[in-house]
């Protein structure tokens, strides 16, 4: 408690960033815990209704974002893509509730930029006009806005590709925590918008590796590795977080590809050793994943930096390190099923978008579990050293 009290009235603590972690923790406490594992009965009955709800908010969204009831801004992070990516989603989803549209602001959080030039760095939202067509214009280098449209539409489109339909309801209704969920996912997905020569790269590579039919239920998996976890056989040696072997990970797969009928795994990773090593151990799944260097990101073994400290050291990385990451998460968009560990921001975003594009909650399992009881420490809510990721995020 008093280090959380320090946090909040420090000298270096300025009133905007009070604000926002008095929301993010206000959000932490009240919002309901990730769901671990879910695991829907294969007959469908409450996917209707859910996706009747998610498709008229996403219709909500999209009224809201195109009308003229005012607008509310949103500051964008230096930190990776994922954190980005959240923090749109929450915006989005809290100022529709409220009936106002979202803006990108053009610079970021006061104390970010602070923070940064302490160490000789210009603030510039991570990973986008680094090495982007703006990178060269000292006007536009620090134009949040700017930079976010070099990678995705904004604003959105009014329609966000989805399997989202106005299914019949039956008249069931959707409520609680499950809405809550589902509309999170709607306003996740509908701000994940890559641009079009993204998106047309993303279909070719998706043919080159053989992605199925459309029907064919395909499962998604994310292992994280790179600076959060080594790769070892018998499970990662060095970690900053709680971490699993890949068995685990495979044993929960067995799982959902026996009960709903699946064969094809997409594997995300940074670790080609992991993906090579899925394959020889579940020869029996089709796995599919995306070919793109995986040498471009360090590597806990022999690196202590994160990927953003590796992206301002060397900013050549950062453009290719983005495009990893939304070419992985929009493939996960075209996922049945989900197994990762909720204690990563990717993970939790890579199955928010796979919910907010089938439009219901998929048959999902988390290994990650949050400590018992409520985090007072807010760096504990904040970084899930120890929790999994709250369910929105207002602040990195």
């Amino acid at each position: 408690m008093r280090f959380w009290t320090r946090d909040i009235w420090g000298p270096r603590w300025n009133a905007e960033r009070r604000r926002l972690l008095r929301r993010h923790y206000w959000s932490y406490l009240r919002a309901p815990a990730l769901p671990v594992e879910h695991t829907p009965a294969r007959d469908g009955g409450e996917t209707a209704a859910q996706r009747a709800f998610s498709s008229a908010y996403l219709r909500q969204i999209a009224d809201v974002q195109d009308g003229h009831a005012g607008r509310r801004g949103v500051r964008l992070t230096y930190r990776p893509l994922g954190k980005n990516l959240r923090l749109l989603g929450t915006a989005v989803r809290r100022h529709a509730d409220a009936g106002y549209a979202t803006a990108i602001e053009r610079d970021g959080p006061r104390d970010e930029i602070e923070a940064l030039a302490s160490r000789g760095h210009a603030w510039q939202p991570w990973l986008w006009s680094r090495t982007g067509d703006h990178a060269a214009d000292a006007r536009l280098a620090g134009d949040a806005a700017a930079a976010w449209r070099e990678m995705f539409e904004w604003p959105p489109r009014a329609a966000a590709p989805s399997a989202c339909d106005a299914a019949v309801a039956g008249g069931q209704t959707v409520s609680g925590d499950v809405a809550r969920v589902l509309k999170l996912a709607a306003a996740t997905r509908f701000v994940f918008q890559p641009v079009a020569s993204i998106e047309a790269d993303i279909a070719a590579r998706k043919r080159g590796i053989g992605w199925p039919a459309a029907g064919t239920p395909v499962l998604g998996m994310h292992v994280r590795r790179s600076d959060a976890a080594s790769s070892e056989a018998s499970g990662p040696v060095r970690s900053v977080r709680p971490s699993f072997p890949l068995s685990a990970y495979l044993d929960a797969a067995d799982r959902f590809c026996a009960a709903y009928g699946i064969r094809h795994i997409f594997m995300a990773s940074e670790s080609a050793v992991e993906l090579d090593r899925a394959r020889a151990l579940r020869p029996e799944y089709a796995f599919l994943s995306l070919p793109y260097d995986r040498e471009l990101f360090p590597d806990i073994a022999s690196d202590a930096r994160y990927i953003e400290q590796l992206a301002l050291d060397d900013p050549g990385r950062a453009r290719a390190l983005a495009l990893t990451a939304i070419m992985d998460l929009r493939l996960f968009c075209e996922c049945d099923a989900f197994v990762g560990a909720f204690n990563s921001e990717f993970s939790v975003l890579a199955w928010l978008l796979a919910t907010g594009s089938r439009g219901h909650l998929l048959p999902s399992v988390s290994l990650s579990r949050p400590s018992s009881g409520i985090a007072w420490h807010p760096h504990d809510a904040l970084l899930n050293v120890a929790n999994n990721c709250p369910l929105e995020l207002y602040h990195w």
